[in-house]
């Protein structure tokens, strides 16, 4: 690990000039190309379902589920969701996915614990999947994905819960634990992040590299992203399963929020003011919580080890701690049925004890 460390700072330090340099360039040339070419599109677009044909020879062939929320005067797109398992049952496990990922990335996981006689939900958040998409990166805000779950839970009438977090899903549904802790019964947690820690700038950047490079990714290339690139080259996702993953993009139009997700994640100690403070709140509670928690990081993702793994050990000093070998970071992808299987037992173990 140390060995590790002593290379990625020199790294650190080679990228960070070049990237500063690289989205400067960028955003000069961004904003002259939006300056001579006025949008055209609506500000709400919705994935062609053609886009998702042939999905089903993947895995994916779940019913498709929607529903209109609304939070006061505000109604917001049309969110997708899968809904699997017995409906009637009083236990639900939520499965919140990060960034540029979608419900499809749970797809082995669903069908295991579903088979195991578990109602599961997989929501697709706004911008992501088969949800509607804002074509504006303005529209995008932490408050935007964190409403948009609350008001889907309730929405829902779940209660019960088993909350799934993984990736940059992490910020937004452990965030939602301290505004309805009631109605969560048991968290896990797999390879993600609590950002904004109070280290010094160069450890912070050391052990949140992989993040940190990813953002910088975005931070340059905005809404042109090359997903499919990056889902087969830093993913290791074979040529066919990357056609699934980047589906809801048929277009540079839709991945606004993509492009706007990492902003919203303050890998500083100075950045959005309300999302840090919103970051250091859900890490009081969850310093509190007394209800079971499992974690299921793999051993070599990208939050595997080091800072992040440490984190959520030292909040959940009495949860179950799995590695998971080989997994990657996108380890529902890998390991779904080996993760439901674990998952699956961690619950019936704690239906026993109860």
């Amino acid at each position: 690990m140390l060995h590790k460390k002593r290379y990625i700072v020199p790294v650190v330090l080679l990228l960070f000039p070049i990237i500063v340099t690289l989205a400067v360039v960028r955003h000069a040339a961004s904003f002259l190309f939006r300056a001579l070419k006025p949008k055209n599109y609506p500000p709400v677009l919705r994935t062609p379902e053609e886009s998702f044909v042939g999905l089903s020879s993947l895995g994916y062939s779940f019913e498709p589920n929607y529903v209109d929320l609304c939070g006061g005067n505000l109604h917001l797109p049309r969110v997708h969701y899968v809904d699997e398992g017995p409906r009637d049952s009083d236990h639900v496990i939520l499965c919140i996915h990060g960034e540029p990922t979608w419900s499809f990335l749970y797809r082995f996981m669903i069908k295991s614990l579903a088979a195991a006689g578990f109602r599961v939900i997989a929501l697709d958040f706004i911008g992501f999947g088969k949800s509607d998409k804002y074509t504006s990166m303005d529209m995008y805000t932490h408050d935007l994905h964190t409403l948009t779950l609350k008001l889907f839970i309730q929405h829902m009438k779940l209660s019960k819960i088993t909350l799934v977090v993984h990736d940059w899903g992490g910020p937004v549904g452990l965030s939602i634990v301290k505004d309805m802790p009631d109605l969560i019964d048991n968290l896990c947690i797999l390879n993600t992040v609590l950002p904004c820690r109070d280290d010094t700038f160069l450890k912070h950047i050391v052990n949140m590299f992989h993040f940190v490079s990813w953002s910088a990714a975005i931070f340059v290339f905005q809404t042109h992203i090359p997903l499919r690139y990056v889902f087969r080259g830093y993913a290791r996702i074979d040529y066919e399963t990357s056609r699934g993953y980047t589906a809801p993009f048929p277009s540079y139009k839709y991945k606004a929020g993509v492009a706007r997700w990492p902003q919203l994640v303050p890998m500083l100690p100075w950045g959005n003011k309300r999302i840090i403070e919103d970051m250091r709140s859900t890490k009081r509670f969850l310093r509190t919580w007394k209800k079971p928690v499992l974690m299921m990081f793999s051993d070599n993702g990208i939050s595997g080890s080091g800072a992040s793994k440490e984190l959520f050990k030292s909040l959940f000093p009495h949860g179950e701690d799995i590695v998971i070998k080989d997994g990657g970071h996108l380890l529902q992808e890998f390991k779904g049925e080996e993760l439901a299987e674990h998952l699956s037992n961690f619950l019936r173990r704690q239906s026993s004890i109860k």
